[in-house]
């Protein structure tokens, strides 16, 4: 996450569990998400409204630099170090929201409602996806944004091992669980919140999946 007075950005990253580096292009992967995302909003949601194939490719080229470098230095091909990829940023009253691969995104409406801002891309199985190296991944990289009149409260980012609690794959609708994750963020100091997904990953998410289960919250307070 990365956070100043005028915006905030989450970002998360699951790793191929089938490649070699994968924990490593995660982390690369996130963190240029995070400082792409802190420096250039107002330039990359203009290029949304006007050249969303330009703000796609943008984004996906910088993943791809700092993909490369980490691979040079890892010794490794650049496939190795394969991820997902899913973000959000707000500032002021706009958001961006980014995906590629599986995994869910969703928001609180301004009503209350959970919906499902971007489901899993998966392929021919269950099991199978699209990672951000991958020759198809800037194809297949959805992107999302929008002013006051799609506002919301809040956004969850999670991995598909999450999902397994968090999202229900026969309606596409998120867990009405995700109100309370979202009221909670607003309410509590950041430390509680963190002991809260602590647990709830430990004792309730990663029983119901093998897979590794992450997210992340963003919360909108309105002035």
């Amino acid at each position: 996450m990365r956070r100043s007075p005028s915006m905030a950005c989450i970002a998360l990253a699951d790793g191929a569990g089938s490649r070699a580096k994968s924990e490593v292009g995660a982390e690369v992967v996130v963190r240029t998400t995070l400082r792409l995302l802190a420096a250039q909003f107002d330039e990359i949601y203009a290029m949304c409204v006007y050249a969303e194939n330009s703000a796609r490719r943008h984004i996906h080229d910088r993943l791809l630099e700092s993909l490369q470098r980490a691979a040079s230095r890892h010794g490794c091909d650049v496939r190795a170090l394969a991820s997902t990829l899913l973000f959000v940023a707000h500032k002021g009253d706009r958001f961006l929201a980014g995906h590629i691969g599986d995994g869910v995104i969703a928001r609180i409406d301004e009503g209350g409602t959970a919906q499902a801002l971007s489901r899993p891309d998966n392929g021919e199985f269950a099991n199978t996806t699209v990672f951000v190296p991958d020759p198809t991944a800037v194809e297949r990289f959805r992107l999302f944004y929008g002013g006051p009149e799609q506002s919301a409260s809040g956004y969850v980012v999670m991995s598909d091992g999450c999902a397994e609690s968090l999202y229900d794959k026969r309606t596409g609708n998120p867990a009405p669980a995700i109100n309370k994750l979202l009221s909670w963020n607003q309410e509590l100091s950041r430390t509680k919140m963190d002991g809260i997904l602590a647990a709830n990953l430990k004792q309730a998410f990663s029983k119901k999946s093998a897979d590794d289960c992450s997210l992340a919250l963003l919360s909108v307070k309105r002035c």
